[in-house]
């Protein structure tokens, strides 16, 4: 049987190729390449992969076609196959791939699909998919497209387009022939569907391929494509400002022999009022402002932030971030909580928070220069004990919060992406940073 080689594009997919360890180990032993394309991951997509991996390579600038076009320049074997991390493969698919080609002639091909999720439709979707495929010989990337390199290279290689890439080969490479079309079905996941819902993603995919057909520009589409998502995102995610309810003698005492209990009253209060303007009232996803205690309501509702107060609850504030989150992904998909005194945080910083939960990582972390956290988000689902576990017995305050915090996911076996570390303001030497910041805005 001949060798294949398997370029595999992901980001952020850490989880996903946990999940198809056990599946690549097989493909490996037995001889096929294996080639991780990666588009700058914040996770550790890429530690994951290097177990099993042939070749890891990152693509600059990402992009799915330009990170699988940077695995055909390291591919060893003379049939490609372009693999969704969240696509398993049938069983023996190796050896229907190169049989078939070598039996029927045919120089390209795709699987049949299945589609694994929540949403009742995706049956009809999968079959009307599989049934589109073989009246038109055009191949989506969940199909598991497989070509020989003498053909990809005879039609110019992968297309160079931020979407539909997999329409504009299959276009390309049926002009030299019909592609194999294997009735074994490849497994690949409806998460699309079930996160931002069927007949809303039904509608945009038909709307999509149907503004490609009549001309509009790939990088047009994808802009609509992505936005779409991401405010679909933000119906279903909420950022939570956690801040102590101002008062004197209370906050910042670090600060307090330094600026005395006024000055530094004074600088919690500016903290909060600056994180709520810049963070609470954009259109990113929906803000609230958890306070530590009632009190102080007039405060707050010169910040503008009155109706999307809420208080904390518990002993520490472990207990406290815990039950705020539990109670959001309640009803939400993912959760990000943000220190109110951490002026560093921005939205870019927010948004790479919310691309890693998107891509299915379950935790991120935005590690502080002093040893904590400035940032955490969590995905749905967490089990409740998951989350007590995560913010317990955590020395609040010290500089081992984050190790201490990545010490409690090792234990429970949950994946985390980290954000690059910045900083919050609880020092003296962190006070003219704040102001040089101040000074810039």
């Amino acid at each position: 049987m001949s060798a294949i080689s398997i370029i595999i594009p992901v980001f952020n997919e850490s989880l996903a190729i946990r999940r198809q360890l056990p599946a690549l180990y097989r493909l490996k032993q037995a001889g096929h390449e294996l080639i991780i394309a990666d588009g700058g991951s914040h996770d550790d997509s890429l530690q994951v992969a290097g177990d099993v991996a042939d070749h890891i390579i990152v693509a600059t600038p990402p992009g799915r076609a330009r990170q699988m076009a940077a695995g055909i320049e390291l591919a060893s074997h003379d049939i490609l196959l372009f693999l969704h991390i969240d696509t398993i493969l049938p069983e023996a698919a190796a050896q229907l791939i190169t049989s078939g080609l070598q039996s029927s002639g045919r120089l390209w091909g795709r699987f049949d699909v299945h589609l694994d999720g929540q949403s009742r439709g995706l049956p009809m979707v999968a079959w009307l998919m599989n049934w589109r495929s073989r009246l038109t010989s055009v191949a989506t990337g969940d199909q598991a497209i497989f070509v020989r390199l003498e053909l990809l290279e005879r039609v110019g290689g992968m297309p160079d387009l931020p979407l539909m890439e997999d329409i504009a080969l299959s276009k390309r490479l049926r002009r030299f022939g019909r592609p194999l079309n294997i009735k074994a079905r490849a497994i690949s996941s409806g998460r699309r569907w079930d996160r931002h819902g069927f007949w809303k993603t039904i509608g945009l995919m038909w709307w999509l391929r149907l503004m490609y057909v009549l001309g509009v520009s790939p990088a047009r589409l994808h802009q609509r494509y992505y936005g779409q998502m991401r405010r679909h995102e933000c119906d279903r995610a909420r950022l939570l400002l956690f801040a102590k309810t101002p008062r004197q003698g209370q906050v910042k005492t670090r600060l307090q022999p330094l600026l005395g209990e006024e000055g530094a009253l004074r600088l919690h209060q500016q903290l909060i009022a600056r994180a709520w303007r810049e963070l609470g009232h954009q259109t990113l996803l929906p803000a609230q402002l958890w306070a530590s205690e009632p009190g102080q309501e007039a405060f707050f509702e010169g910040l503008g932030a009155a109706g999307f107060v809420f208080y904390q609850s518990g002993a520490s504030l472990g207990e406290r971030m815990a039950q705020a989150a539990q109670h959001t992904l309640a009803h939400m998909e993912a959760v990000v909580i943000v220190g109110s005194d951490c002026p560093s945080v921005d939205l870019p910083y927010i948004r790479r928070a919310l691309d890693c939960l998107r891509q299915g990582v379950p935790v991120v972390l935005g590690p502080a220069e002093d040893g904590g956290y400035v940032l955490i988000g969590l995905a749905a689902p967490l089990a409740s004990e998951t989350l007590s576990a995560l913010f317990s017995e955590i020395t609040w305050g010290s500089g081992q919060v984050m190790e201490q915090t990545r010490q409690r996911l090792k234990s429970a076996g949950i994946s985390w992406a980290e954000l690059e570390p910045r900083w919050d303001v609880d020092r003296p030497e962190d006070l003219p940073r704040l102001e040089a910041l101040l000074a810039e805005s």
